[in-house]
């Protein structure tokens, strides 16, 4: 019997509760939600989404990023890749102008940590570069 429950439990990686799809969407609900109502509590909460130790930014530093982002901005997002301890997010952006909404694909890297068990954006794209290519590549290491 104890073999059995060694056996089941080794090999198993502890999947986190929420996939890297929902932390993304949260993160840019956040951002929005701090756009159109401003305060600090969802710049805040995006902020806990990020992975501070790869991005190397505190919050006021997140905070004026993210005040740069135009009003009225929203993210959708169109698919999601994983690989090991790393993720890749398809986003589009839809933004307002004065000739219509316009849209920009993009992706955001989200990286696995193992002390929380949680999905983390890779806000500045330090742990992945900024490509699919890139998240491909460690698939063959």
């Amino acid at each position: 019997m104890v073999t059995l429950l060694a056996a089941c439990s080794s090999g198993t990686p502890n999947v986190p509760e929420e996939g890297p799809d929902v932390v993304a969407s949260r993160f840019y609900e956040y951002i929005s939600e701090a756009k159109l109502r401003g305060g600090a509590a969802p710049a805040r909460e995006a902020f806990k989404l990020i992975n501070v130790d790869a991005s190397k930014l505190n919050q006021s530093q997140f905070v004026e990023i993210i005040k740069r982002y135009p009003p009225g901005f929203r993210v959708e997002l169109t698919g999601t890749e994983i690989s090991s301890e790393k993720a890749l997010v398809t986003i589009v952006y839809k933004m307002p102008s004065d000739f219509g909404e316009y849209s920009v694909n993009g992706e955001v890297s989200l990286d696995l940590d193992l002390q929380t068990n949680s999905w983390k954006i890779d806000f500045t794209g330090e742990n992945h570069g900024l490509g699919q290519a890139d998240l491909v590549g460690t698939e063959d290491s």
